[in-house]
């Protein structure tokens, strides 16, 4: 099942998160039982970056705070995607948006994105 959302994930890392967004969709669409809800949330978190990178900080800090929620169900992984990273570094930036709303913050650091990372088994 790895194979299934490599692709998504290489455009993922590669800030292409429109196309991102897509594939997982595609595969959210696909699916049933278990894994419908981790492709939706990896839908959410790719929206979000988009979101972010595009300047509209309330839809992405909406869209990261609907794919966490999801995507917390899987912890620490699935399908070799290492989620406590993700979602923490995730997490980091709904606070960075937070605090930008708060006017605490006056920009958000886009290097903050993250990388998603597989897990690598022993």
């Amino acid at each position: 099942m790895l194979i299934d959302i490599s692709e998504g994930i290489e455009l993922f890392n590669d800030s292409r998160f429109f196309e991102a967004h897509d594939y997982f969709e595609a595969l959210w669409i696909e699916s049933s039982g278990r894994e419908r809800l981790f492709y939706q949330g990896m839908v959410q978190i790719a929206v979000g970056c988009f979101h972010l990178l595009s300047g509209n900080h309330r839809g992405s800090l909406n869209q990261f705070k609907k794919g966490t929620q999801k995507l917390e169900k899987y912890l620490p992984n699935y399908f070799g995607v290492n989620l406590e990273k993700l979602l923490k570094e995730v997490d980091g930036l709904m606070l960075d948006l937070q605090l930008h709303f708060d006017d605490k913050l006056e920009k958000i650091d886009i290097e903050k994105i993250p990388i998603i990372e597989f897990i690598k088994p022993n």
